[in-house]
């Protein structure tokens, strides 16, 4: 894996509380194999990879779907463009492997990676993308964690989270001013912006927990609009 991704903190902070977005009831598709026609390009793609073991609850996908639906209203409020979400939002991936296999298969190095990477690299096999990828930005989510280790993060055009951001956007894992704040931090690593050395109130340092009382600056806001994923706010 080439880009570097920024290290997720773990901990479970609660912002204030807000109301998730409306979801329609088509917020998900499941993975049809070869026969899947993969999105428009330009577009921002969403996918929570459930393990073999773990039970079909359309809580998740319709939770990661507000999540993004959330996350593009906020880019849109701070830029005044905003990026493409697809119809249907989510694509639910059947995993290979049980939840302790994503969590103990050693892959990256740190163990904080194992989930993510082995996340990561299935969905590039399946669905055919790469690492970083100019077709698209990819939002990858998988209901496997080991407690305490398992992290995540964004770069290179990528968001990669493992469960206990699955579990928050689902709504049983704390207010959801916290996940929404968490991804539109990823969100800036995918589309190319650094962490701040400092909590500055933007939601690129841990003000994020304190969303949606962050804003991006100006120096970020130019980051994101002449980054490499420029052209996909619009």
């Amino acid at each position: 894996m080439n880009p570097r991704f920024s290290r997720r903190n773990a901990i479970r902070l609660g912002a204030l509380a807000g109301a998730a977005p409306a979801v329609g009831a088509f917020s998900s598709l499941a993975f049809a194999g070869a026969s899947y026609a993969a999105p428009p390009e330009g577009t921002v793609r969403t996918y929570w990879l459930r393990p073999t073991d773990v039970a079909h609850d359309q809580r998740y996908p319709d939770g990661i779907a507000g999540v993004m639906l959330e996350t593009q209203r906020y880019y849109k409020q701070e830029l005044g463009v905003t990026f493409k979400l697809n119809n249907p939002v989510v694509e639910v991936v059947p995993g290979d492997h049980d939840a302790a296999w994503y969590e103990n298969t050693p892959n990256g190095g740190e163990e904080y990676w194992w989930v993510v990477f082995n996340m990561q690299q299935e969905l590039m096999r399946k669905l055919g993308l790469r690492a970083p990828d100019r077709r698209w930005v990819n939002i990858g989510e998988i209901s496997a964690e080991k407690e305490g280790v398992s992290g995540g993060g964004g770069g290179g055009g990528w968001a990669i989270l493992s469960g206990h951001d699955a579990d928050g956007a689902a709504g049983i894992n704390g207010p959801m001013n916290r996940w929404y704040g968490g991804m539109v931090h990823e969100m800036g690593h995918a589309l190319g912006l650094p962490d701040s050395s400092f909590t500055d109130g933007t939601p690129m340092s841990a003000s994020f927990y304190e969303y949606p009382n962050c804003h991006f600056n100006q120096q970020q806001k130019n980051g994101i609009l002449n980054g490499p994923y420029g052209s996909f706010m619009s």
